[in-house]
């Protein structure tokens, strides 16, 4: 199967090489070296589900092939069975769902690429004349038009789309970054006697600075046409949509509706917002627009595009789930589950939808000329969420045990790739999450995750539709989850989320462990209060250790890079190498007996939104009279600002042994030298300040040289290049 190729070569290499090897002796061998089958169906595209799903005369559907399985075991057969599916594009219009009928099952793809596309082709493209680009800004270039099919009465609807297998952009104002409000409105309607709102929505505005929206002439926009646009705002961890309903220019106003604002994330001034789907910003190669009121879709092609060779696959409406395995559940958290032992290999999943939610649509109250039909397909306002919690994924599995993905690929998607609840045992090995509308994986957040594993696989590119979403999201109610040697790279939230209860609640997240990833390139300016690993609320006995993050920055405050926030507890922190963060390397919100220790963190940054303050490179936020951390053995190294941020010393922390340099000048500590802070506050009194002698620092080496004085403080050097994909 052709999936991207990363990192993983080596033995694995030599382990495929020997399997196309077997692969000349027939397809039945290649199959039987690994696992003996009690028996064997066919799929391929051009099968038929009325063949007997032979080898000669496949299968034409999924479907059958499970179907034909429950047969034979009704019929007394019992082991493992196996489906095999040939090279091609199977489109799927409904999940592929699974239950206690089908445990023992394999689900693999033989050579070539095995695509199941939930994607539906847009063809009939043309290019326009120069009179018919009249309507468009920078005409120069060349526009391609495709008129839109009709399903169910109306044009197709869609709000993502793939050209040439990559996520083309909607026509977007900026083209590159992100404007700012002069100022944030909503209107609120408060009961005097219980000083809450009586109304599911709120009418809300963003005043946009003199002159930032005058080049898109919005007040020329017909409604019509202006019902498919919106506006995109950034605040701190969420994103809210909205439809765009109107403009005033003569406040440069923008005008929507949508639920009331959280109190404690509302819209803000310092906030940053964005408008998709204009005509008067459909204005660079690569983006395209969609003329919702004419029925048509127009895209500018990239240099080196050709019309007669372009694909362009949109999703089909509504289908954000591609396999649905699901199980009865169980009476006790401790009995077995009932749908067990099922493993798809070397098949790709692709091209899924981010469909409106029929709550949020309803509570936002809009007119149906605004949304058109609600039973159908059409524009999206989506509220704020954290980690974009209320999406779903493209795989989900609930209330089973040994599922397992390996070798595969999940790519241009709407929403997160795969989602374990209530599972154990389950695992997704060397496979690579592309191109993610949210996040890349969902563990929990149901009776009980236990032993659930992410290992060696890549997620990229995630949080494009989402932009809160996170790499990794482990929830609630789970115990020993390992994420292990994963490269986890390109989100805009946080890299891999843990805990999901704010404060001392009794939160439920034991004994998970968070080793050896690769995180970087997080945040990228544009979302604040993140980390590259999060954790929340109780998690006695987490590990998050071997890791090594990196290019974690916000546009606010807090591009952590280890963060453990509100209520976490009971969580190691070792031998991280972590650096080129925003707002420092550590911070705990509030947390209780962390211990962070034998860690290199490195060179924290200043968030340019603070410019002019002295970055920080440890902090912890709150105060609290039992112990917050012990701080122990770890190497600080800056070149810029100061030792410790915010209540850092302050708070109840055991500090000991630490080795502290900065490199651009005198290491300060709450403005004294490290000697009088310890004679003053006695923390610390065992470490030092001295150049740690990284190999070459400036070039990300951070190796010690022989004679470092690491030894004095205890420091025990790791190995940081075992962190992400194995070879």
């Amino acid at each position: 199967m052709e999936l991207h190729c990363y990192k993983r070569i080596g033995i694995r290499s030599l382990f495929l090489i020997a399997l196309v090897l077997f692969t000349l002796t027939g397809l039945k061998t290649r199959f039987s070296l690994a696992e003996e089958y009690s028996g064997t169906f066919y799929v391929a595209v051009n099968g038929n589900d009325d063949n007997p799903g032979s080898a000669e005369l496949p299968f034409a559907s999924l479907e059958r092939a499970r179907d034909a399985i429950r047969s034979e075991r009704l019929l007394g057969k019992t082991g493992v069975f196996c489906v095999q599916l040939a090279p091609g594009k199977y489109v799927r219009t409904e999940p592929f769902e699974l239950s206690d009928a089908d445990s023992h099952t394999r689900y693999i793809g033989v050579e070539g690429e095995i695509i199941l596309s939930a994607g539906r082709e847009i063809s009939g493209w043309e290019v326009l004349t120069a009179e018919q680009k009249k309507d468009f800004p920078n005409a120069d270039g060349e526009i391609w038009r495709a008129e839109l099919p009709i399903v169910d009465g109306v044009p197709l609807f869609f709000e993502q789309m793939f050209v040439n297998e990559e996520r083309a952009v909607r026509s977007r104002f900026p083209n590159e970054g992100f404007l700012r409000p002069d100022s944030v409105w909503e209107e609120f309607s408060m009961d005097a006697s219980t000083r809450r709102s009586d109304k599911k929505s709120m009418p809300q505005e963003i005043r946009a600075k003199q002159g930032d929206l005058d080049e898109l002439h919005l007040e020329e926009i017909p409604a019509a046409e202006l019902r498919f646009s919106q506006f995109v705002i950034h605040h701190h961890w969420d994103t809210t949509r909205r439809i765009l309903l109107g403009y005033d220019k003569a406040s440069n106003t923008l005008k929507a509706q949508g639920s009331p604002m959280k109190s404690w994330n509302p819209w803000r001034n310092t906030s940053m917002y964005y408008l998709e789907n204009l005509r008067s910003s459909f204005d660079v190669p690569g983006e395209w627009f969609y003329a919702g009121a004419e029925g048509c879709v127009y895209y500018r092609p990239k240099p080196g595009e050709k019309l007669e060779a372009a694909s362009f696959i949109v999703p089909i409406s509504g289908v954000n789930r591609m396999v649905i395995v699901a199980g009865t559940p169980t009476s006790s958290l401790e009995e077995s589950k009932s749908t067990k032992d099922i493993r798809f290999e070397k098949i790709k999943f692709a091209h899924t939808d981010a469909p409106r939610r029929d709550y949020m649509m309803k509570t936002s109250e809009l007119d149906v000329s605004i949304t058109g039909d609600l039973t159908k397909p059409g524009p999206s306002q989506f509220e704020p969420a954290q980690s974009a919690a209320f999406t779903t994924a493209v795989i989900t599995v609930d209330n089973s045990e040994r599922v397992v993905l390996q070798d595969c690929e999940i790519a241009h998607i709407g929403e997160y790739g795969l989602w374990f609840q209530n599972c154990r045992d389950c695992a997704a090995i060397n496979t690579n999450f592309i191109d993610l509308g949210a996040g890349a994986v969902r563990i929990g957040g149901g009776a009980l995750d236990l032993r659930n594993k992410i290992e060696n696989c890549v997620m990229t590119q995630g949080g494009r539709f989402f932009a809160s979403a996170t790499g990794v999201w482990i929830g609630q109610n789970t115990e020993e989850i390992a994420i292990l040697h994963n490269d986890i790279n390109d989100f805009y939230y946080t890299g891999v989320s843990v805990g999901w209860v704010w404060g001392y609640q009794g939160g439920h997240a034991f004994r998970n462990r968070i080793e050896f990833n690769k995180i970087w390139k997080i945040g990228q300016g544009q979302m604040s209060d993140m980390g590259g690993v999060y954790t929340l609320g109780t998690s006695t006995g987490t590990r998050v250790c071997n890791n090594v993050i990196f290019d974690v920055s916000s546009y606010a405050y807090g591009g952590w890079g280890l963060y453990p926030d509100e209520g976490s507890e009971g969580i190691l922190f070792e031998n991280n190498l972590v650096y080129d963060t925003t707002d420092g390397s550590f911070h705990q919100h509030y947390g209780k007996d962390n211990i962070v220790r034998n860690n290199i963190l490195a060179r924290s940054n200043i968030n340019p939104a603070n410019a002019g303050k002295e970055p920080h490179q440890l902090a912890i936020t709150r105060v609290e009279e039992h112990l917050s951390c012990t701080f122990e053995s770890n190497i600080i190294y800056w070149k810029e600002g100061v030792a410790l941020g915010y209540n850092a010393d302050n708070a109840k922390a055991i500090y000991s042994k630490n080795l502290w340099f900065n490199a651009g000048g005198e290491a300060t500590f709450s403005g004294k030298s490290h000697d009088e802070w310890v004679k003053e506050t006695g923390k610390d009194s065992d470490g030092m300040v001295a150049d740690p002698l990284f190999v070459d620092p400036d070039a990300n080496d951070f190796r010690l040289k022989p004679g470092s004085p690491a030894e004095k403080i205890g420091f025990v050097p790791f190995d940081y290049s075992q962190a992400g994909v194995v070879e």
